[in-house]
């Protein structure tokens, strides 16, 4: 009962901190401006599970207007806090391994235009903002020792619990736009799975306070971009 008060407060501590509740969004402006804009808000996308995988979906979290002249780019900035919580627990006993593993995702995905013609996905389309893979084995024995002869008692347990908190930040381009207002819209989605064997195993991934800022700029024309990776 302990340890599930204390998850329990883990999980509680990210909520807050992350500055969940009403949401809140600075005022749209339809005549938006040509060159840039921005919006801040107070949000929360959720997702936890303790057995099968669970998926919130992808959630509009902001959106914001520009109007753009003729062929021109926009660098979004989408910038987020985001939590992740990881349980996982483990029992064992004459020497049997048990496992126990944990996966928190958020992803993020920024689309322009949304339901009209010139839909799409800004480069390089949906990524992973933050993620974690937590995985516990042990072999134990859970054997008491006296002057009998040996007793195997209960399962020795080991659970490991990881709560972190990030402020991240990820630039998508969209090249070429056609002169008019557009909508920029940042979508994100939380996705979580959990398996345990003889143990138990939890993961919750949460969202909170995120801004997104949309700039108008006139990229050089024809330039390659070179990736090196290393020998």
């Amino acid at each position: 009962m302990k340890k599930k008060l204390i998850a329990m407060g883990l999980a509680i501590v990210l909520l807050l901190s992350l500055g969940v509740g009403s949401a809140f969004a600075a005022d749209q402006n339809p005549n938006a401006s040509a060159k840039a804009t921005a919006q801040i808000a107070e949000l929360h996308v959720i997702s936890q599970t303790t057995g099968d995988p669970a998926d919130s979906g992808w959630v509009l979290i902001l959106d914001q207007t520009i109007k753009t002249a003729n062929k021109k780019d926009l660098f979004i900035d989408a910038s987020l806090l985001s939590a992740l919580y990881t349980k996982t627990n483990v029992k064992s006993k004459g020497g049997v391994k048990d496992t126990s593993s944990a996966l928190a995702v958020v992803w993020l995905k920024v689309v322009v235009d949304e339901e009209l013609p010139g839909e799409q996905e800004a480069f390089p389309g949906a990524i992973v903002y933050n993620a974690r893979y937590q995985e516990l084995s042990a072999t134990l024995q859970g054997i008491i020792d006296s002057t009998a002869p040996i007793v195997i008692g209960d399962p020795e347990e080991i659970e490991l619990i990881i709560a972190t908190m990030s402020a991240n930040s990820f630039n998508f381009i969209v090249p070429d736009l056609s002169s008019g207002m557009h909508t920029i819209e940042v979508w994100a989605k939380c996705s979580t799975d959990a398996d345990s064997m003889e143990g138990d195993a939890k993961a919750i991934a949460v969202i909170g306070l995120g801004s997104v800022t949309v700039e108008e700029v006139r990229m050089v024309k024809g330039e390659n971009v070179i990736v090196e990776l290393p020998d």
